[in-house]
């Protein structure tokens, strides 16, 4: 049997060095395994151009070697090789800890069983290639584990430099305790302590009337300002008059009850942590520890971690952009293009792209939550109506996994005061998870009923089940079971957490059961019941005209002429514009009657360009387009003359209705 050891090759090319990253994107290398020396030329010459390095491999020893001596972006492997077939490789570099997660692409000349497909796919394949392969998939797919690889590398780097910094203000913190407990160490005199000793003064009836400093050390008479031998001997009263009143009860309270009292202050622009207790029957100890450094360090670690919560979401707002130049032009192309297999290639790209904007939305929502700026919309609805989104969101994953659904239907609607919008994104976050973690033809079930005096939606599944000790953790922010190699749908590990914390923002819970692994799980909603709500009229959606003109203004310019391109097949007349200045130069000669105005513009943003299209025709329709959905950017693009607010990528469904009421006011 062949192992695969880690070890010094003679080629002379290590691995890459820890804290070697840096935040430009790493070099990517691909591994080439063919035993045909031309089939390596012309995979070379495939992936010419996008500045990857290939490196070739004639035997699978020869490709294992190759893989101890530098890191890899991918490996295209060839099944059928003589001593040692691509199965045997990939085994060999699953087992590895350092190459299990290098991806790895099959290449066969031959048709592969099912059995040998599903093996390849056991041993850690993300893909087969048949021969002879089409350039174009095969660059694309590169292209694409090229780009993951180098994200992950520049975010190892931000995370690296993030821990790096935590541990530094962390070992900082821990410093500036251990420091704190020398002191006590030397309690009274310590050159950093407040520390004074004081005795009750009584009158001839044995009742306290104030209180002496009998002692105290030099950093008491620093914080009061005057020499040490100025406060031994007098009394609180005449030290500290304005606090003399508080003081004064507090030691009394401490001297007769014999309890310790532990109390923050701040004197002297000083934040001080003060402990008064008795020694005797008459004296009272007053220890103070000087804590303005230790705050100043937890300040700081609490700044570190807004920091990487507005990162979160500021990355999540970023990759936005990528996204929708991407769902349009995939909307374009499912009219244009007429052939089936060519459809089904959309049709991929359509998914995925509704996959990755529900990570962001996933990203998004952890950094408002953690920021505590998510906020709810709530109106009384029937939770079925919410059963009912988060199945048409779930949809195309159920029926690519060829999936059983069963909803049980209510005769009688339950009633719960909600954000609509947010609750259904909850139950579709856990129907999708369920689907997920469930084999292809297998069952799942959605169960709304009345628990009592609430509201509960039970998710049931037939799946991989939940793990026991999985089970206290499945909830928490980024946490994922251990799950097998052919589980390549899972997440961010966030949907899950942003679930328990819109359900309990709601008043709610959120809970999860399992019987074991391969047994399927259940996970459980349960919500405050409300009042039904007042009949209300009807709401009637408007018919879209479809001779409008529309000046989209967006600086990314493929988000930009993929939306024109879009709308033109709606039947509408579009201008693309690139900056705000532009399109204020355009307003007068296009004569727009609705604009899209993305408001993130450089130099001129869209706030400005909104408050001028405004001023030179009040009538015109303008809509925003943004990465930022919270109350608070609708309010403020409210505030700035948009009419409506849209969220990138931009829902056509959403666009359509936005577009017909323009229409019709």
């Amino acid at each position: 049997m062949n192992t695969l050891q880690t070890g010094q090759s003679s080629a002379g090319v290590a691995p890459l060095a820890a804290g070697e990253l840096s935040l430009s994107a790493p070099r990517a290398h691909i591994l080439l395994v063919d035993d045909q020396p031309a089939r390596l030329l012309s995979y070379e010459a495939i992936l010419l151009g996008l500045g990857v390095q290939c490196v070739r491999a004639l035997s699978g020893r020869q490709a294992l070697e190759r893989l101890l001596e530098q890191e890899f972006a991918a490996i295209l492997l060839d099944v059928n090789m003589p001593e040692m077939d691509g199965f045997e490789v990939a085994r060999l570099v699953r087992e590895h800890p350092r190459l299990e997660r290098t991806p790895i692409i099959f290449v066969t000349a031959v048709n592969v069983s099912e059995l040998d497909r599903l093996k390849g796919y056991e041993l850690g394949a993300i893909d087969y290639i048949a021969v002879p392969v089409v350039p174009e998939i095969l660059r694309s797919k590169v292209a694409v584990l090229v780009e993951l690889y180098q994200r992950r590398g520049q975010l190892q780097a931000i995370n690296a430099e993030l821990t790096a910094a935590r541990a530094q203000l962390t070992a900082e913190h821990e410093k500036a305790l251990a420091d704190r407990e020398a002191q006590l160490q030397a309690v009274f005199e310590h050159p950093t302590d407040l520390n004074a000793i004081l005795k009750a003064e009584r009158d001839a009836s044995g009742a306290i009337v104030d209180w002496i400093y009998v002692n105290a050390n030099r950093n008491v008479g620093v914080l009061l300002g005057r020499p040490r031998s100025d406060v031994i001997g007098r009394r609180m009263s005449e030290i500290v008059p304005d606090r003399a009143d508080e003081g004064f009860a507090t030691c009394k309270h401490v001297l007769e009850s014999r309890e310790i009292v532990r109390y923050e202050s701040e004197f002297g622009g000083r934040d001080l942590v003060v402990t008064l207790f008795a020694a005797g029957t008459e004296y009272v100890v007053s220890s103070a520890q000087d804590t303005t450094e230790q705050r100043k360090l937890q300040r700081e670690l609490l700044e570190s971690d807004r920091r990487k919560d507005e990162f979160l979401a500021m990355l999540a707002h970023e990759l936005r952009n990528p996204v929708a130049p991407i769902a349009n032009a995939a909307e374009v192309l499912s009219r244009l293009v007429p052939l089936q297999n060519q459809q089904a290639l959309v049709g991929i790209i359509q998914r995925q792209a509704v996959h990755l904007g529900r990570l962001l939305d996933d990203l998004l929502d952890v950094a408002r939550i953690t920021q505590g700026r998510i906020e709810l919309r709530r109106e009384v609805i029937d939770v079925v109506a919410c059963v009912r989104l988060a199945i048409e969101t779930a949809e195309p994953l159920i029926r690519s996994k060829a999936h059983q659904l069963t909803l049980t239907q209510m005769l009688d609607p339950i009633y719960v005061s909600a954000d609509k919008v947010r609750l259904a994104q909850c139950i579709a976050n856990v129907v999708i998870n369920a689907a997920k973690y469930t084999d292809d033809g297998g069952e799942l079930r959605i169960r709304p009923y009345l628990d009592g005096q609430g509201a509960a939606v039970e998710i049931a599944d037939n799946g991989i089940g939940i793990a026991p000790e999985f089970l206290p953790r499945i909830f928490d922010l980024f946490a994922q079971s251990e799950r097998g190699l052919d589980r390549s749908q899972g997440g961010l590990g966030v949907g899950l957490t942003v679930c328990k914390q819109v359900v309990e923002m709601h008043g709610g819970s959120i809970v999860a059961n399992s019987a074991g692994v391969g047994r399927g799980s259940t996970f459980t909603i349960r919500l405050p019941l409300a009042e039904p709500p007042a009949t209300a009229p009807p709401v009637v959606t408007p018919q879209p005209h479809t001779s409008q003109r529309v000046l989209i203004v967006d600086d990314n310019r493929d988000a930009a002429d993929s939306l024109a391109m879009l709308l033109r097949l709606e039947g509408r007349e579009t201008l693309s514009a690139y900056s705000g200045e532009e399109a204020l130069r355009a307003l007068r000669p296009f004569n727009p009657q609705l604009v899209l105005l993305d408001i993130g513009l450089p130099g001129l943003d869209g706030y400005e360009v909104a408050r001028r299209l405004k001023a030179i025709a009040p009538a015109l329709h303008v809509i925003a387009l943004s990465g930022y959905a919270q109350l608070e950017d609708r309010q403020r693009s409210a505030a700035a003359g948009f009419d409506a607010h849209l969220v990138k990528p931009v829902d056509l469904e959403a666009l359509k209705r936005a577009l017909a009421f323009a229409s019709q006011r």
